[in-house]
């Protein structure tokens, strides 16, 4: 079973619109149900006061088939490897074929220097971050003695973060300010 999270978007029209129930022209309440992360509208319909005050039930229908699922799968893989392309050349490195199902873990190395994961996110507020995620490029990189770095692409924002061990910026800090 699939979690999917819509908003539903409620904005009082007034007057002169028609009613997507009984048809008449009143006033009239708009209802959007849209999905945050693609911005798709699900639908799109108004009611008027009568309608709403008889308790008009609003059923939404979502259908997701396998199909559709496993196109969105392959959609979020390809649009991933994309950017771990983008990272690979940004940094100077390369990107690990198969990074996650493979010997050699984490998306993109600068061999001998830094060991890199990679998550994007389509979502513009927020971002679950998991210490397991963050342990486990730490753990990888340590095993290659190459610093880790957690890279999160906040893809509609045009926005990337880094993060890294606290230990690992205190020791580039100390070798910014010798270098001063």
């Amino acid at each position: 079973m699939n979690n999917i999270k819509l908003d539903l978007a409620v904005r009082y029209v007034g007057f002169g619109k028609s009613c997507s129930s009984c048809g008449q022209v009143r006033e009239t309440t708009h209802y959007i149900l849209h999905n945050p992360v693609s911005g798709d509208v699900l639908q799109d319909f108004r009611l008027c006061d009568k309608c709403q005050d008889k308790g008009h039930v609003i059923r939404f229908e979502i259908v997701t088939s396998a199909d559709t699922n496993r196109a969105r799968g392959a959609r979020q893989v390809r649009i991933s490897r994309e950017l771990e392309r983008g990272l690979a050349r940004d940094v100077g490195g390369k990107v690990q074929p198969g990074s996650g199902n493979q010997d050699d873990k984490d998306d993109v190395r600068v061999f001998g220097e830094w060991r890199f994961e990679h998550k994007y996110t389509d979502n513009c507020k927020d971002y679950k971050l998991q210490a397991s995620d963050l342990l486990a490029v730490v753990r990888h990189a340590k095993l290659s003695g190459e610093w880790p770095a957690f890279v999160l692409n906040f893809r509609k924002l045009g926005r990337k973060f880094v993060t890294i061990p606290y230990e690992l910026f205190l020791e580039l800090m100390e070798r910014l300010r010798a270098k001063r």
